[in-house]
């Protein structure tokens, strides 16, 4: 399939990695569509992905819509001209629930998981269900279409931070669901139709989410993540989105199931959590990657910030 010919879904396309990821996809030569619940910022996210655009020709369209309410999803996407290709599932976030388990109210968890996993779960269902009936009529071609559903997750389902706990359970589920649905999709590849499921785990990087997150995260959590310090401090350590985009972009269409972008810390948060998911690659470097972290991670890692949470105890009583 031509570049030009792709029609890519996007999400959570309004902000954040999600409208780089578009910006890039575009400046590629797809047709895009983003979906988001923010009107205003959907307008501005589509002027600047139109002008990432190869072609006049490609279709760039913003759609406004809460995609974690199932009936909303199935009406939006449905009534959309044209199926999608490619699938990507960014929204999310966490940004209003940081915090302790005891600190936390239920509501909290159940608007992280409406976040985190339904906006998911039920576009990829939405979308997976349209496709399948769509190939029960069509004609074999010389090679089958490639279908592509892609989660956007996070370091937070590999290496569970004190401060992340509602996000770390909301991104764990859809991990799960990504790791499930790769083997379920294989059901569907026939000779009309190839279908792939991929996760990308998102490690920490700048936006406008990140920064309202820092005001409400936790001490602690910022000490153990390495984000302590004013926004000029971080930015020495941690990309902006646009950086991270085209890397994250590159990695997807290498074909593995677990894709992140070129930094060595979320490699390392992968190998510490590989577990029955596919290795990338031919899985040399993860092997080896792996057998490093089995022995840094728990020597290492895991018991300086047990020290630390130790010490948060002492400094809050």
């Amino acid at each position: 399939m031509k570049e030009s010919e792709e029609t890519v879904f996007i999400i959570g396309g309004s902000a954040g990695l999600g409208k780089e990821l578009a910006k890039v996809l575009a400046a590629q030569g797809a047709h895009v569509t983003i979906f988001a619940r923010d009107q205003e910022k959907l307008d501005v996210a589509k002027d600047e992905i139109v002008s990432c655009q190869r072609s006049d020709k490609q279709i760039i369209t913003a759609v406004t819509a809460d995609m974690s309410q199932v009936d909303t999803v199935y009406e939006v996407l449905s009534a959309q001209p044209r199926l999608p290709d490619t699938l990507y599932c960014v929204a999310g976030g966490t940004s209003t629930e940081l915090g302790f388990l005891v600190d936390l109210e239920p509501q909290t968890f159940e608007r992280c998981m409406n976040k985190n996993f339904y906006s998911s779960l039920y576009p990829s269902q939405s979308v997976l269900r349209s496709w399948i009936n769509d190939d029960k009529d069509a004609a074999t071609t010389a090679e089958p279409r490639l279908r592509k559903i892609i989660f956007v997750n996070s370091s937070a389902s590999l290496v569970p931070i004190p401060g992340y706990i509602a996000y770390s359970a909301a991104k764990c589920a859809q991990r799960a669901l990504a790791d499930t649905l790769r083997m379920e999709a294989t059901r569907y590849s026939s000779a009309v139709s190839s279908y792939t499921v991929q996760c990308i785990f998102a490690h920490n990087y700048i936006t406008a989410t990140f920064i309202e997150e820092q005001r409400n995260k936790p001490d602690l959590t910022k000490r153990l993540e390495g984000t302590t310090g004013n926004l000029s401090e971080i930015q020495k350590s941690f990309p902006y989105a646009d950086k991270i985009a085209p890397e994250i972009i590159a990695n997807v269409a290498k074909g593995d199931f677990a894709v992140m972008d070129n930094r060595f810390e979320p490699q390392f948060c992968w190998a510490t959590s590989i577990a029955s998911s596919p290795k990338r690659g031919w899985g040399v470097w993860d092997t080896l990657l792996a057998m490093f972290a089995s022995i840094v991670f728990p020597l290492f890692v895991r018991r300086g910030w047990e020290r630390e949470c130790r010490g948060d105890a002492s400094r809050n009583p």
